[in-house]
């Protein structure tokens, strides 16, 4: 957070409240993503931390130029919060796509699963069918025939 870091070293007060906020909106975007059971593989919560960390650098850097003109920090007042909330925002907007692709994902994979073991299924139900009953008794299938002999 470049942002919070040249607050920091500059010693602007409230540099501390603008690493609460991101840290708590990072606590919020992960339990809200956990909650859903889609998103509780490995590979979609790389995905979940990857793409909140691409909106944390992007609000990052929209924080930076809204609050330093050539480094030097503009003290904007209360209507400077509001710009805050572009991350929760953002945040939220992450978490509802990524849990939406996960979700359809997830009942694709459901529905291709059910459907190769119901189609297993009738295939078993089918042998075990033949396989109990008694194979048909063919009659004359020992029987040789005789070539017929030629006419004329």
């Amino acid at each position: 957070m470049i942002t919070w870091l040249i607050m920091f070293i500059k010693k602007i007060v409230g540099a501390n409240y603008v690493a609460i906020i991101v840290a708590a909106v990072w606590a919020l975007y992960l339990g809200l993503f956990l909650v859903i059971k889609p998103n509780r593989g490995k590979q979609q919560f790389k995905t979940a931390v990857i793409v909140g960390l691409c909106a944390t650098a992007i609000c990052d850097v929209v924080w930076f130029f809204k609050f330093f003109d050539n480094f030097t920090y503009l003290d904007p007042g209360i209507s400077g919060m509001l710009w805050f909330c572009l991350l929760p925002a953002a945040m939220l907007f992450i978490v509802m796509f990524l849990s939406y692709v996960n979700t359809s994902r997830f009942e694709h994979e459901n529905k291709k699963r059910l459907k190769a073991e119901e189609k297993q299924r009738k295939k078993d139900s089918r042998r075990a069918k033949y396989e109990n009953e008694n194979p048909p008794e063919r009659k004359g299938e020992n029987d040789e025939k005789l070539p017929e002999a030629p006419k004329g």
